[in-house]
C-alpha cells in the first residue's frame, strides 16, 4: 500500500462543526474584562528600584532563587493551557471558552515574564533549578494523566481550585511587598488571577450539581493528590522538601520574606494554604464534593 493511502487511513480530529453561538454568557464577560485589562510586563512596571536598591547579595540571591521558581510555576501553567485548548477546540466546545483558555494561557506566559524580569532585576534569572530535587518536581506539572480521567469541564475545575488557592498565597506576597515593581506585578497577576477564580465559580454553578458520585469523588482526589504530590514540595510551601532542601529553601524563602521581595515565610505558608483549603472545602462542599484529609496541612490544625 502506498505511503499516502496509509496517510489518508490515519485519523485525525475533526474540528467541525467550529460552534460560534455563545452559550456562556458570564464567560464572555470575563473574555471582555480580559480585553479591556490587558497589560504589559515590560510597559507597566519598572523594575529599575530592584536594580538600584541596597541589598545583601545573599538576599538578592535569594530574591532572584524566590522568583525564579514563581517563573517556573507560571511556565508550566501553559502547556497545561494548551491542552485544554486542544480538548476545547475538537470537543467543539463555544467560542467563549476557547477564547477564555486562549486567554488563560497569555495571562500565565505574561506572569511568567514579570517574575523572571523580577528576579534577573535582582540578582539573575535561573532557567534551570539548582536543586536536584526541584529539577524532579517541575516536570511533574506537566503530567496529564489526571486530568485525562475527567471530563473536560471536571478537570478544568480542579485548575481552578488551585487558582483560588495560589490568589490566597499572592495576596499574602503582595502584602509582604515593600517594592513598588514587586507589588505592582503582584497586583496586576492578582488581577487576572480574579478572573480565572471567577471562570471556576462559574464552571460550579453549570456543571457541579449535575455531576455523579463517582466524578465529584475523583475532583476531591485528584485536588488533595495534586496538592500533596507536587505543590506542597517546595511550590507552595516547603513542609514536603528533603529535610536538606527544606532548611535551604526555607532560609532563603525567609531571606526574601524579611526584606519585602514579595515572599511569603516558611513558618506562614501551612496556615495560609490551610485556611485557603478551608474555603475550598466549604464552596465545592455545597455540590456535595468533599476533599479528603491532607495530612500536611490538616495535621497541622490539629
Amino acid at each position: 500500500m502506498q505511503a499516502s493511502v496509509l496517510e489518508e487511513l490515519v485519523p485525525v480530529p475533526n474540528p467541525y462543526p467550529v460552534v460560534s453561538r455563545m452559550q456562556y454568557p458570564e464567560v464572555w464577560r470575563l473574555c471582555e474584562q480580559a480585553r479591556t485589562l490587558a497589560w504589559d510586563p515590560v510597559r507597566d512596571v519598572d523594575y529599575s528600584d530592584l536594580a538600584q536598591a541596597d541589598l545583601p547579595q545573599e538576599v538578592r540571591a535569594a530574591g532572584a532563587e524566590w522568583w525564579s521558581l514563581r517563573a517556573w510555576m507560571e511556565h508550566g501553567a501553559t502547556p497545561y493551557g494548551a491542552e485544554r485548548l486542544l480538548e476545547a477546540i475538537f470537543q467543539h466546545q463555544p467560542f467563549e471558552i476557547k477564547q477564555h483558555i486562549t486567554n488563560f494561557i497569555a495571562e500565565e506566559l505574561r506572569h511568567h515574564e514579570v517574575s523572571f524580569r523580577i528576579a534577573e532585576a535582582l540578582g539573575g534569572y535561573e532557567p534551570t533549578p539548582r536543586a536536584d530535587y526541584f529539577k524532579q518536581v517541575i516536570p511533574r506539572f506537566h503530567d496529564e494523566r489526571d486530568e485525562k480521567q475527567m471530563s473536560f469541564f471536571a478537570g478544568l475545575s480542579v485548575n481552578t481550585l488551585f487558582e483560588q488557592l495560589s490568589g490566597e498565597l499572592l495576596q499574602a506576597r503582595y502584602e509582604n511587598a515593600r517594592f513598588a515593581s514587586i507589588k505592582e506585578a503582584c497586583r496586576l497577576v492578582l488581577r487576572d488571577e480574579a478572573r480565572h477564580i471567577q471562570f471556576g465559580r462559574i464552571i460550579m454553578r453549570q456543571f457541579f450539581s449535575d455531576l455523579d458520585p463517582e466524578e465529584k469523588r475523583t475532583i476531591g482526589m485528584k485536588f488533595a493528590k495534586k496538592l500533596r504530590g507536587s505543590l506542597l514540595s517546595g511550590v507552595y510551601a516547603v513542609v514536603n522538601l528533603p529535610e536538606d532542601e527544606r532548611k535551604r529553601s526555607g532560609r532563603n524563602r525567609a531571606l526574601a520574606a524579611e526584606y519585602g521581595l514579595g515572599a511569603t515565610h516558611p513558618d506562614e505558608e501551612v496556615a495560609i494554604i490551610r485556611s485557603g483549603v478551608d474555603k475550598i472545602r466549604e464552596d465545592v462542599g455545597a455540590y456535595g464534593i468533599e476533599i479528603p484529609r491532607i495530612d500536611e496541612v490538616d495535621g497541622a490544625k490539629a
